[in-house]
């Protein structure tokens, strides 16, 4: 048996919705799994030194579902093709786990649908946050929260005619890190500034006034804190938003920048790169859509 799945990039966050938005975008990592006599893990584009061991969090992964229906694990040959930059703010962990999950789940003659995989994905996840596994597995624009431990989420479609323009400098921030950094309570008026975005976000997106997202995006409670650390990322902000972005934020807990726009794609793109340069920074750009197809499998007999 051989199996291929695809695992969509996301953006987490987008400004105020920390731990509670998450968007699909159209880059993908691909992982092929197939049947072998001795276990391997072949890496293209390895620029994030994944382990090719067993330890591999998509391998582990993979397992997983395995070992909780108390199935004999299979031996593999696993082809990663890395398109996502690590500790990009993109998901790329995500992609592992929810690949490994969705592999696993064909090989065992798909006993769960997405959504019951949904919270072993949740809880494989490296700080068990589902902002970022949610969208990666459904797709779309997903809005979630959590009741008495379940995940409770809305998946939303995003307009297609919106691009997601991702700045990504070449450095990382790792999320566990700058969660640390965060404070333990918040001024009201900071609370009930993203509150009030939060809202306006998703009414903007349902009533189509784009515009809007200039002010939605915005954020009091994790991208302050996240400045100490990236300091360029306002000024990276400002220049997406002078260059014609609808809005853009932090995405994630870093470091990508994501710049929401309906024209103006190449301008946002030079803007992003040529003040990067200015701040002593070197990134990639890419001009991404967003999907609302979540993980995509292909089966081979």
């Amino acid at each position: 048996m051989k199996v291929k799945v695809s695992i969509p990039a996301t953006s987490a966050n987008l400004g105020p919705g920390y731990d509670t938005f998450g968007l699909a975008l159209s880059l993908y990592n691909h992982f092929t799994v197939e049947e072998s006599k001795k276990f391997v893990i072949v890496i293209k584009n390895n620029s994030g030194n994944f382990p090719t061991t067993k330890e591999n969090l998509f391998y582990q992964s993979f397992i997983f579902l395995f070992h909780k229906l108390k199935r004999q694990v299979p031996m593999v040959k696993i082809t990663m093709d890395i398109h996502l930059p690590h500790g990009g703010g993109l998901g790329s962990s995500a992609t592992a786990v929810v690949g490994g999950l969705v592999a696993a789940n064909s090989f065992l003659g798909n006993k769960y649908s997405k959504e019951e995989l949904l919270p072993f994905a949740i809880q494989l996840e490296r700080g068990q946050n589902p902002d970022n596994v949610a969208p990666a597995l459904l797709g779309g624009l997903i809005i979630m929260a959590s009741e008495n431990g379940q995940l409770v989420h809305v998946k939303v479609p995003f307009p297609k005619k919106i691009k997601a323009i991702i700045y990504s400098p070449n450095f990382s921030m790792d999320t566990a890190t700058t969660r640390k950094l965060m404070p333990s309570g918040y001024a009201k008026e900071d609370l009930v500034f993203s509150i009030g975005r939060v809202g306006l976000f998703l009414a903007a997106v349902h009533t189509k006034q784009y515009d809007l997202f200039r002010i939605a995006m915005q954020d009091k409670i994790h991208q302050p804190t996240r400045t100490k650390v990236f300091p360029h990322m306002p000024t990276l902000i400002e220049a997406a938003l002078t260059y014609g972005a609808l809005g853009a934020a932090l995405s994630g807990g870093g470091s990508s920048i994501i710049a929401l726009a309906d024209k103006n794609f190449e301008k946002i793109a030079d803007a992003l790169v040529k003040t990067g340069k200015k701040c002593g920074l070197e990134g990639k750009v890419a001009m991404l859509t967003t999907t609302n197809k979540g993980t995509v499998i292909k089966c081979y007999e």
